[in-house]
């Protein structure tokens, strides 16, 4: 019995995570209740949000002071999955049964397609060219890729069993989609893919740093790693099985190679500054919020949550 306490308190030291504070870190009022999906900034002080509720209402917010305060810019009556922007300060914002865009230094959104498929998540690494991800009940996943040549016109669709729920462009051909077991690569635009060997999980999010240097997150708790472009993959962080939640990986953002941030269900909000070798949990993040995104631009860091909750520190 001597031995059982020392072998208790080193369990539950094993089993914790390492907090890192960070004061500045703060919630901000927001004009809606309904879940926040994601987050983007164009520059410090301009960005946007999306959200809503299933079958409901959606919504897309802006904000031209740093999140300080959000105004609502367009309501729907589906929810709104994601928001990204091009390089120009085009947007673009996807969610169920549509897809919309928005010119550069306007405010206006306008409808670019309607096709009853819920859209997931949008990247344009580009001002001509970019992609959709769509599936739904973890099956039906459909991927479009637009443009360059005929923009706005469908110039290739791609499906697979499994849901996929994000994409991302590593670099103007390489680009990775992934989803409910699914992780599938194309190095020549979206014209052929391939599907890689990374199965077990619901992977939520892709993200490329650079062109070498890719992360992917999952809902199990899987976390992945890439130094070629995607072509080969490390698992960094083992999750549970599919379906048997360890724990809820939702977003991942990196700024570099070694630095980068997650969050998910449950308070998860952790930094890593050595590539995702080792991880910190933010102290000051509340344990009750379900994060969804989390984007970094310039030092300063903004996550969205269920709930209409919104948070930002730099």
């Amino acid at each position: 019995m001597k031995y059982l306490l020392p072998i208790l308190i080193l369990l539950l030291l094993a089993c914790g995570k390492e907090k890192v504070s960070l004061p500045a870190f703060r919630e901000i009022a927001m004009p809606v209740s309904d879940d926040l999906s994601a987050v983007w900034f164009t520059d410090v002080q301009h960005g946007s949000v999306s959200g809503g509720k299933a079958w409901t209402s959606g919504f897309l917010l802006s904000t031209a002071d740093g999140g300080e305060s959000w105004i609502i810019d367009t309501t729907l009556n589906r929810k709104m999955e994601h928001v990204t922007f091009a390089p120009n300060g085009q947007g673009y914002a996807c969610g169920q049964d549509a897809a919309f865009f928005r010119s550069a230094g306007t405010t206006h959104w306008q409808l670019m397609r309607e096709d009853y498929q819920w859209l997931h998540c949008a990247h344009f690494p580009g001002s001509d060219y970019g992609a959709i991800v769509s599936g739904e009940g973890f099956h039906g996943g459909q991927l479009r890729v637009f443009g360059p040549e005929d923009f706005w016109r469908l110039g290739t669709l791609h499906e697979v069993q499994g849901e996929l729920a994000a994409v991302w462009y590593a670099d103007s051909l390489t680009l990775l989609a992934v989803g409910a077991g699914w992780v599938i690569r194309s190095a020549d635009a979206g014209q052929h893919w391939e599907r890689l060997h990374l199965t077990g999980d619901f992977f939520t999010s892709v993200h490329f740093p650079d062109a070498h240097t890719g992360y992917i997150c999952g809902s199990s708790g899987s976390i992945y790693k890439t130094k070629d472009g995607g072509k080969n993959w490390q698992n960094i962080r083992k999750g549970g099985v599919a379906g048997k939640k360890n724990k809820g990986f939702q977003a991942l953002w990196f700024t570099d190679p070694e630095r980068g941030w997650l969050v998910g269900d449950k308070g998860i909000f952790w930094r890593t500054e050595d590539g995702g070798d080792s991880w910190q949990q933010v102290a000051e993040a509340p344990s009750a919020v379900d994060y969804t995104d989390v984007y970094v631009l310039d030092g300063k860091v903004w996550a969205t949550g269920k709930g209409g909750r919104f948070f930002l520190f730099e």
